[in-house]
C-alpha cells in the first residue's frame, strides 16, 4: 500500500500508515516498529524519509540530469517550437495516444499539423514553413526502403508534377499497390488537387498501365505514340465523381495512420458540447496523472464525456449478462468505458466503430491503472446536439392581432414530470439534480418522496432525453409526464 500511494503521490495513505509502521496493525498482522525494539522516535524519523521521497526526493544526480534536460527542452520550446515539437511527435510514432497529445499541444501553440504529402513529407515528422508536416512513416503499409527511395527520387528529380508522374517514377521498386493506396487514403496527394474518391478508382488501372507499357518496351514493341529511347507511359481520364464526405475522409485517415489528420469527427460539435458540460478526455487523464494527485476530477464522480468509438469488446459475465470494454476518443485523448448489461440493454445498439456518442457515467480509478468510465447511459452526440438545440430554439413568433375566440383551441392543462424515490436520502437524487443541469427549463418536475409523503419541485425542460434518462435510472414505473 505504501509502494502505490508512493508512487501515485498519494499523501493521505501515507499518513494513515505511519500508526501501522511505528506502532503497528493487529487486524494485519504487522508488529510495528516500536514492538521489535526501535525507538518511537527513530521510528517516526525514518517514516519521514519515507514521506520526503513521496514528495519526489532522489539523489543530487538525478536531480542535476533533470534540471539539465528541463532547462534545454524548455529553451528549445520556447525559441523553437515547430522543430522541437516535431522531434517530439516523431519520438513517440509507436504511441498513437501520446502523438495526439502532443498535435493537442501544437494547437495549443498555434501550430497545425500538415497531412503528409508525397512532395513535402519526409519519413518522420519535419518543419515545413510555419506548421510540421506528418511523416510518411506513420502511413501503415510502407516500408522505410520504399519511404527512402521515394524521398532520394524527390530529391534527384525534383517534386512530383502529378499523380501520374509519381506512378511512372516510382514505379518497379518498393512502393507497391497497397502502399500507393494509402497515400491516397492519408491525403499524400491531396496537394495535387485530387479527388481522393477519383484516384481511389483509377490508382491500380495507372500502375498497371505503366507496367504493362515497360514491358512492352523492354520486347521491343514500342507504342504508337512513343518516340525512340523515350518511355511511352499511359494518360489516364480521371473520373468526374464527388469526394467523399469530410467524416468518411477522416474515417480513412484514422484507418490508415491511426489519427484524425485533416480534422476530428468531435468538431463540428464543439460548440455543443461546451454547452452540455462535457469533460474533455485529455483532462481527465492528465488530471490523474498529475504528480500531486487529482485536482479536478475524483474517483467516483459523474461525468459526462463525448467522442467517437474506436473499438467494442462484448463479453459474457460470470452470471450470464454481458458487459462491453469501450474504447472512447475525442480529440484530446481516448479512455476505455465499461458497460454491463443495464446499459446495454438501453443504449447497446449504439456501440459501433466510429459512431459519435454522448456518454454519461462513472469515474472509476483501480490500482496503478488510467481512469475509465462505468457507464450509466449511451445516447448518439446528434441526439444530444438536437436536445441543446432544442433548449435554445427562440420561441415560437406572437401574432400582431389576436385570433378571433371562436378560433381559439381551447387551453391544454399544463403536463408536469412526476418522479417518485424512496426517500429523500436515496442516493438517486443527487443524479437527478445533475440531469436537470443539462435540461434546463421552465417546466414543472415533481419528485414524491415515498417515506415521508413529501414533494419536491423543480423547473426542467420535459424533453424525451430526460425522461428516458430518468427511467433507465428510476425504471419505468417511477417516471411519469401527466
Amino acid at each position: 500500500m505504501i509502494r502505490r500511494a508512493m508512487s501515485k503521490k498519494k499523501h493521505a495513505v501515507i499518513d494513515a500508515e505511519r500508526k501501522a509502521f511505528v506502532h503497528g496493525d493487529p487486524a494485519r498482522h504487522i508488529d510495528g516498529a516500536v514492538a521489535r525494539g526501535v525507538p518511537e522516535d527513530v521510528a517516526d524519523s525514518i517514516y519521514d524519509e519515507i514521506l520526503d521521497f513521496a514528495s519526489y526526493a532522489f539523489n543530487k544526480a538525478h536531480a542535476v540530469c533533470y534540471a539539465f534536460v528541463a532547462n534545454w527542452t524548455a529553451y528549445m520550446k520556447r525559441h523553437y517550437p515547430r522543430e522541437y515539437m516535431a522531434a517530439l511527435l516523431t519520438s513517440v510514432l509507436d504511441s498513437s495516444t501520446k502523438v495526439a497529445e502532443y498535435i493537442a499541444e501544437c494547437k495549443e501553440l498555434g501550430v497545425a499539423i500538415l497531412p503528409p504529402d508525397v512532395n513535402e513529407s519526409d519519413a518522420n515528422f519535419t518543419v515545413a514553413g510555419q506548421h510540421i508536416r506528418f511523416g510518411l512513416v506513420a502511413i501503415k503499409g510502407i516500408g522505410w526502403g520504399a519511404i527512402q527511395s521515394l524521398v532520394a527520387e524527390r530529391e534527384k528529380n525534383g517534386p512530383f508534377r502529378d499523380f501520374e508522374d509519381f506512378c511512372s517514377r516510382m514505379a518497379g521498386g518498393e512502393l507497391n499497390k497497397r502502399a500507393v493506396e494509402n497515400l491516397i487514403r492519408a491525403g499524400a496527394f491531396d496537394s495535387m488537387g485530387y479527388k481522393r474518391r477519383a484516384l481511389l478508382q483509377v490508382y491500380e488501372a495507372v500502375l498497371d498501365g505503366i507496367q504493362r507499357s515497360r514491358r512492352d518496351n523492354i520486347s521491343g514493341q514500342l507504342d504508337l505514340f512513343g518516340g525512340f529511347g523515350e518511355e511511352a507511359a499511359p494518360r489516364f481520364r480521371l473520373p468526374e465523381l464527388e469526394e467523399y464526405p469530410k467524416r468518411e475522409l477522416m474515417a480513412m485517415e484514422k484507418e490508415v495512420t491511426g489519427l484524425y489528420l485533416s480534422g476530428h469527427p468531435m468538431d463540428e460539435y464543439r460548440d455543443q458540447l461546451r454547452r452540455l458540460g462535457v469533460a474533455p478526455i485529455g483532462a481527465i487523464l492528465s488530471d490523474f496523472a498529475a504528480e500531486d494527485g487529482p485536482a479536478r476530477y475524483a474517483d467516483g464522480q459523474y461525468v459526462s464525456v463525448a467522442g467517437v468509438v474506436q473499438s467494442v469488446r462484448t463479453r459474457p459475465t460470470k452470471n450470464g449478462a454481458l458487459m462491453s470494454y469501450v474504447q472512447l476518443e475525442d480529440d484530446s485523448g481516448s479512455m476505455e468505458l465499461i458497460v454491463f448489461q443495464r446499459a446495454l440493454d438501453a443504449g447497446g445498439s449504439y456501440l459501433k466503430d466510429n459512431a459519435a456518442l454522448f456518454i454519461r457515467g462513472r469515474i472509476s480509478v483501480r490500482d496503478e491503472k488510467e481512469p475509465q468510465l462505468m457507464v450509466d447511459s449511451i445516447r448518439p452526440l446528434e441526439e444530444a446536439r438536437a436536445a441543446v438545440s432544442d433548449r435554445e430554439a427562440p420561441p415560437p413568433a406572437v401574432p400582431d392581432r389576436e385570433p378571433p375566440r371562436s378560433a381559439a383551441p381551447p387551453a391544454a392543462p399544463e403536463q408536469k414530470l412526476w418522479v417518485k424515490l424512496p426517500g429523500r436520502d436515496d442516493p438517486r437524487l443527487r443524479r437527478i439534480e445533475l440531469l436537470l443541469t443539462m435540461f434546463p427549463g421552465t417546466q414543472q418536475l415533481v419528485i414524491w418522496c415515498e417515506r415521508e409523503k413529501k414533494r419536491i419541485g423543480a423547473r426542467c425542460l420535459i424533453h424525451e432525453g430526460l425522461i428516458l434518462e430518468l427511467q433507465e435510472l428510476l425504471g419505468k414505473d417511477n417516471v411519469v409526464v401527466k
